[in-house]
């Protein structure tokens, strides 16, 4: 009896031309899916500067810095999305040779694999780190009880987008990566 075929199996018997539909429809795909993430991040990030600006004009240091430290991080944010997405050129090109427009899909997978694998330092840390600042800073001392509840609700939110995002790079990304990897092993040899 003949073992049940895969995806991965089925993949790597398909011709040129079929490859680079396949190729340019999960670009297309893809791409449209890191667009609506980037533009979510950025609205949020818009309506989240709006309410936090305020308290970089009034309230203590201790307020101010950290209403500082999540405006900057809202623009780390900002400028980490725009500079993935800039690393490669947009679209698969049907004149491109197949193994070029495979090279490029990678590095589209990579550069995300690559953001997404980083987002304690360039989104959790500014981010939370600066909320707990704020909210300390609002508390003041006779508010210690909740600012440690807080700082434990931030580092337990941290952590949750942490391990979402790691899911997200081994259940969806590296196995995009492997897939484009065996086309072009297929196509290479």
């Amino acid at each position: 009896m003949k073992p049940p075929s895969t995806a991965f199996d089925e993949v790597t018997r398909l011709t040129d031309d079929e490859i680079l539909a396949l190729v340019a429809t999960q670009s297309h795909r893809f791409q449209r899916q890191i667009r609506l993430r980037d533009w979510r991040e950025l609205i949020a990030g818009g309506v989240v500067a709006v309410m936090i600006a305020p308290a970089l004009l009034r309230g203590s240091a201790l307020t101010r810095v950290g209403a500082l430290i999540i405006l900057a991080g809202i623009g780390l944010v900002a400028f980490k999305l725009f500079a993935a997405r800039r690393l490669t050129t947009p679209g698969v090109d049907p004149a491109l040779p197949i193994a070029n427009a495979l090279h490029v899909e990678l590095d589209r997978v990579d550069a995300q694999i690559s953001l997404l694998s980083g987002v304690a330092w360039w989104y959790v840390a500014p981010l939370l780190g600066g909320s707990v600042l704020l909210a300390a800073g609002a508390r003041g001392l006779a508010g210690w009880p909740y600012t440690i509840g807080y700082t434990v609700f931030a580092a337990l939110l941290g952590w949750g987008i942490i391990v979402l995002n790691h899911r997200a790079v081994q259940r969806t990304l590296q196995p995009k990566r492997k897939e484009i990897l065996a086309l072009l092993a297929q196509i290479e040899s």
